[in-house]
């Protein structure tokens, strides 16, 4: 998979404190490699039967995965590519307060996993198929709670009107790309569940971490269009 210097990008400057501006030139080099026209078209072009990261489950059950679906759906935000995400309820059984993708379990009805993550935001977050265009399906994750989830990658209209399902959804936030292109936005984190212990890298995002699926799942996004640069 090429590396940071096959795609043109510079260091981020080495010291506990940065210069601003240089700080913010860093910042306007990965945006400029990851503009919303590279993405599409990179994910686009993708087949989805690589970047599979299933990884250790940390003893996850024996029985087999249930199956859901996922929008990872970009955006413009402040002038900046974004990714929409949301902060799951604080009372949902599964995964609460946790920062994750729109979308839910598929059901027999659904015709697809992508129709699945379709019908899934629109009931938490009161957008249409008007206002969303889906590039490409990517290779399903499992979790260590026994989910298996099928991601699906596009773009949101710009500024679309979101009517939140108060019930599932306790907040939503635009993400910047660079955010999880930038070695300064990594974390790493110990999960202890199920009598084992796992190891992962989490994005840090002011006060807000996304780690587990959620991340695995946007890393393996941003890797795609790496690999296609």
């Amino acid at each position: 998979m090429p590396g940071l210097s096959h795609l043109g990008y510079y260091r981020r400057p080495s010291g506990a404190t940065q210069h601003r501006r240089g700080r913010n030139f860093y910042l306007r080099v990965i945006n400029s490699k990851f503009t919303i026209s590279r993405l599409e078209t990179a994910l686009r072009s993708h087949s989805g039967a690589q970047y599979q990261n299933r990884g250790s489950r940390g003893g996850a059950p024996a029985k087999a995965p249930a199956p859901a679906a996922i929008a990872v759906l970009f955006n413009i935000t402040n002038a900046e590519p974004c990714v929409l995400m949301i902060k799951r309820a604080s009372t949902l059984s599964h995964h609460s307060g946790e920062w994750a993708f729109p979308g839910g379990m598929i059901e027999e009805s659904d015709d697809s996993p992508m129709y699945a993550a379709l019908r899934e935001t629109n009931e938490e977050l009161g957008v249409g198929e008007e206002d969303i265009d889906l590039w490409c399906g990517m290779a399903p994750v499992d979790t260590s709670t026994g989910f298996e989830v099928w991601p699906y990658a596009g773009r949101i209209r710009d500024h679309a009107t979101l009517t939140l399902q108060e019930s599932e959804i306790a907040e939503v936030v635009n993400v910047p790309v660079s955010v999880f292109v930038d070695d300064a936005s990594k974390r790493t984190i110990t999960l202890i569940r199920n009598g084992g212990t796992r190891t992962m890298t989490a994005f840090a995002y002011g006060d807000r971490i996304i780690w587990g699926a959620s991340a695995r799942i946007i890393a393996n996004t941003i890797d795609i269009v790496k690999n296609v640069a």
